[in-house]
């Protein structure tokens, strides 16, 4: 191991427990420093190998390879990322990536399907049987709460707070961030947790977690997608929808509904409003009207 490799784990350890990135967010770090590693191909690497020329050498060669926009962007994000953390612990005196410049990959306009489809996406589960109720309370959750699908799998009953009818969720970055539980989210959470829960447990190890399988384990991400994508199918509702479409919908239908931004932005638990705000683009309903209601060559005269 060389003392590139040493100072490549302490930034990743740094960035797991001090920074308290997300476990996706470190292990796309790993990866990416992994292969500039390989590229340096030095027995004796160190730190101060990472000169701007062997880092722009390095992207130039993973673009041959065929990585997309977006990828490059995360390479140029994790290259300044590494690179800041060695100017931190002084083991160089400027970051070698500082004038590292990457094309900003293109925003994607999230899917979300119209609050229609969502409505019989929900109503598709079975209402009689454990893992129906389970799919409907989860399904709702995705919804109502607007969960990411690993923060609805690692859900357990100390995030719940029933008497304030809401859910405590830590999220991205070790933020956390309280939620209201909607009417039918609750319902049909109580549902699931007085029939159908025990049902799935019964007999096995107590898990903290709230959505089980049928052997009382906790949901899995791949899970809760083959479980939407079944309800899909039976739905005849559109293929593209992922738990991240629910997550979408959340936010969109809020928006079209005249929520504020700042608000939407505390129940998604995005740390920047400029996250929050792509969803303006797909809330052109919302917008339409708000411009009708108050630009003053459009509002409507109020009488004097």
């Amino acid at each position: 191991m060389t003392e590139l490799d040493l100072w490549v784990d302490r930034f990743l350890a740094f960035a797991a427990s001090e920074r308290g990135l997300a476990r996706n967010t470190v292990t796309a770090y790993a990866r990416d420093l992994a292969g500039l590693v390989r590229h340096v191909e030095r027995a004796d690497a160190t730190p101060a190998a990472l000169t701007p020329d062997v880092l722009s050498a390095f992207v130039a060669a993973e673009r041959r390879r065929g990585i997309g926009v977006r990828s490059a962007a995360r390479l140029g994000a994790t290259l300044r990322s590494f690179g800041r953390y060695l100017v931190l612990e002084r083991v160089v005196d400027v970051s070698p990536a500082r004038e590292l410049r990457m094309r900003r990959a293109p925003a994607l306009l999230p899917h979300a399907p119209d609050a229609a489809d969502v409505r019989v996406l929900l109503e598709t589960p079975p209402a009689d049987t454990p893992r129906g109720r389970r799919d409907r309370a989860l399904l709702e959750m995705l919804y109502s709460a607007g969960l990411r699908v690993t923060e609805a799998v690692t859900l357990a009953a100390r995030n719940l707070d029933l008497d304030a009818n809401c859910v405590r969720i830590v999220g991205k970055g070790s933020r956390e961030r309280v939620v209201p539980l909607g009417r039918y989210a609750r319902q049909r959470l109580d549902e699931y947790l007085a029939l159908g829960r025990p049902v799935l447990a019964r007999g096995k190890r107590p898990r903290s977690e709230i959505f089980l399988t049928q052997r009382g384990l906790p949901l899995s991400r791949q899970a809760v997608w083959k479980l939407l994508k079944h309800h899909l199918r039976r739905a005849g509702l559109d293929a593209r929808v992922s738990p991240h479409s629910l997550r979408h919908a959340f936010a969109t239908h809020l928006l079209d509904g005249g929520a504020d931004l700042r608000a939407v932005q505390a129940m998604l638990g995005h740390a920047d409003v400029a996250t929050t705000q792509i969803y303006t683009h797909v809330a052109p309903k919302r917008l339409r009207e708000v411009h009708r209601r108050f630009h003053p060559r459009d509002a409507p005269r109020r009488e004097r």
